[in-house]
């Protein structure tokens, strides 16, 4: 397990706050070390900069929280001009996505965020850089509703929810159902954690779901925390219903890079 500790300035390339170090925590073992990470121009490991010496670790307040938060708010919507991950530019318009731009100069592109809530409420951005996986928290998305949730509720369109693992995979199973039954929008969210968190997230919404949809249809991924997350899902919700993929894709996003959307959206809707 890894947990982010603070963002530093780097040395090496002159950015203010890129360097992100991190807790290495081993349970197993019974053995924690440092590591860092820089964001910035750099884009490479920078090893222990505490010399295994724990740092003095400063909690930020909620006003501190809530000025990075909505800082994000000032950043520019993500509005590409090609399709991006094979998902053309105009399916991401109304997610409220933003564009963060690099610490160095300000005006590379680095990571887009995406917006999460709780009942209503922005509480922060799940950050995502353009080059590697490797995501972190703005504000905070801890107990916060799934990705999409707020959107999806206010949707009178359909009585089906469909929930998928990623951002990218919901914002893609969108664009497959636009092909088969019309713009929408139509209610698709993800997991606020990927497979894991679909107790806790299930938890959560559960009673909101059950008044406003008749099904739920769950589109995880193809693989073996999508199958679990799936199991477990039917454990919660008996009625929840899943949703294979076409060709033996991974995911929806997979199947929209693959030429199959139109057969993902076709399985999504498929009456049961």
């Amino acid at each position: 397990m890894a947990q982010c500790i603070e963002k530093l300035a780097c040395k090496d390339c002159g950015s203010s706050d890129s360097l992100q170090t991190y807790l290495n925590i081993d349970t197993a073992l019974g053995i924690e070390w440092y590591t860092s990470f820089c964001h910035g121009q750099c884009w490479e490991n920078k090893g222990d900069v505490y010399n295994g010496i724990a740092p003095k670790v400063h909690i930020k307040t909620e006003k501190e929280i809530s000025e990075e938060r909505d800082a994000v708010l000032n950043c520019p919507r993500f509005m590409p001009t090609k399709p991006y991950r094979d998902i053309p530019p105009n399916h991401f318009r109304s997610w409220g996505v933003r564009v963060l731009f690099s610490e160095f100069d300000g005006k590379t592109p680095y990571a887009l965020a995406f917006p999460y809530t709780d009942f209503g409420k922005l509480k922060g951005w799940k950050s995502r850089p353009l080059r590697k996986k490797d995501m972190y928290a703005i504000g905070t998305t801890a107990g916060c509703d799934p990705f999409g949730f707020e959107r999806a509720m206010r949707q009178t369109t359909g009585d089906i929810l469909w929930i998928t693992e990623g951002e990218f995979d919901a914002i893609a199973l969108h664009y497959c159902l636009t092909l088969v039954i019309g713009e929408g929008p139509w209610p698709v969210i993800s997991l606020s954690q990927g497979g894991g968190s679909v107790t806790k997230d299930f938890n959560k919404i559960g009673d909101r779901v059950a008044t406003r949809f008749k099904e739920v249809r769950c589109v995880f991924d193809n693989d073996t925390v999508g199958i679990n997350a799936g199991n477990t899902a039917q454990e919660l919700w008996p009625e929840a219903i899943i949703i294979e993929k076409p060709n033996n894709c991974k995911d929806a996003n997979d199947a929209v890079s693959n030429g199959l959307a139109t057969q993902m959206a076709k399985l999504a809707l498929e009456k049961q």
